[in-house]
C-alpha cells in the first residue's frame, strides 16, 4: 500500500487538501492529512463530514496547531515530529 502525505499549509487550499485525500483512501493509499500553522478556518457541516469519512476509512489527521487537536480531533506533532514522518511515505504532496 502507497503512504502519501497531504501538506496543507495554504488556509485557502484545506478544501482541496480534504477532497484529495478522501479521492486517495477510496484508492486504498495509506494518507496523512496535514495542516500545518493554522487552525481549520471554517468547521461546516460538509467539513465535518468528510473528515468524519477520512477518519472511518483510515486516513490520519495531524497537526502542529493545538487548536485543530482541541477543538477537531487532529492529532498534535511538532514539525519535527511531522519532518520524521514524512520520511516514511513514498510521495508527499503540498498545498
Amino acid at each position: 500500500m502507497k503512504k502519501v502525505a497531504i501538506l496543507i499549509k495554504d488556509i485557502d487550499q484545506q478544501y482541496e487538501g480534504l477532497r484529495l485525500s478522501l479521492g486517495a483512501l477510496l484508492d486504498d493509499v495509506d494518507i496523512q492529512m496535514v495542516v500545518f500553522n493554522h487552525e481549520i478556518a471554517i468547521m461546516d457541516e460538509a467539513y465535518q463530514d468528510n473528515m468524519a469519512f477520512l477518519e472511518e476509512m483510515g486516513g490520519q489527521r495531524i497537526s502542529n496547531n493545538m487548536g485543530n487537536a482541541e477543538k477537531h480531533n487532529f492529532q498534535h506533532a511538532t514539525i519535527k515530529e511531522i519532518a520524521q514522518r514524512l520520511r516514511n511515505v513514498d510521495l508527499i504532496i503540498p498545498f
